[in-house]
């Protein structure tokens, strides 16, 4: 092989390995939850930033003026159910929504369209999760509270 090629190769492995290890989490997670980016470099939403996301769920998060939160999911994921939870306190003391529950649930095969913005959720509350699956997905923390 020409060495010039093995030296080019060797840098290629070098930062694509680099690459997937920056993607690894540097703090301790839940059980069953997913993040695929660096604490440091996690996305914002309006007032909202993000310290866990499944890339491979969530496409895009967007935020209007409201403050209402909207997904747009990837299409394998369209047609699940997604449960919403809210509390003050990371992971804990969930709140009640208005309707009375401690879950907002979105049923599965709910109409959503591939790359579709899902229905919004707006709250008060300090952190909103995203479940599917048994799992969360994202988790959002409102950092003007």
């Amino acid at each position: 092989m020409n060495p010039k090629l093995s030296v080019v190769a060797a840098m290629w492995l070098c930062i694509s390995s680099a690459a997937v290890l920056g993607q690894s989490v540097s703090e301790p997670r839940r059980p069953g939850e997913k993040n695929e980016v660096q604490r440091n470099e996690m996305p914002v939403f309006g007032p909202y930033e993000a310290i866990a996301i499944n890339r491979e769920v969530v496409r895009d998060v967007k935020v209007d003026k409201e403050l209402n939160v909207y997904l747009q999911l990837f299409p394998a994921h369209k047609d699940k159910e997604l449960v919403v939870k809210i509390s003050n306190e990371r992971f804990s003391s969930y709140r009640e929504w208005v309707h009375g529950g401690f879950e907002l649930v979105s049923p599965p095969n709910a109409g959503k369209t591939p790359y579709g913005w899902t229905d919004w959720v707006q709250s008060k509350a300090k952190y909103i999760e995203y479940w599917m699956d048994g799992e969360i997905f994202l988790h959002l923390k409102r950092a003007d509270l």
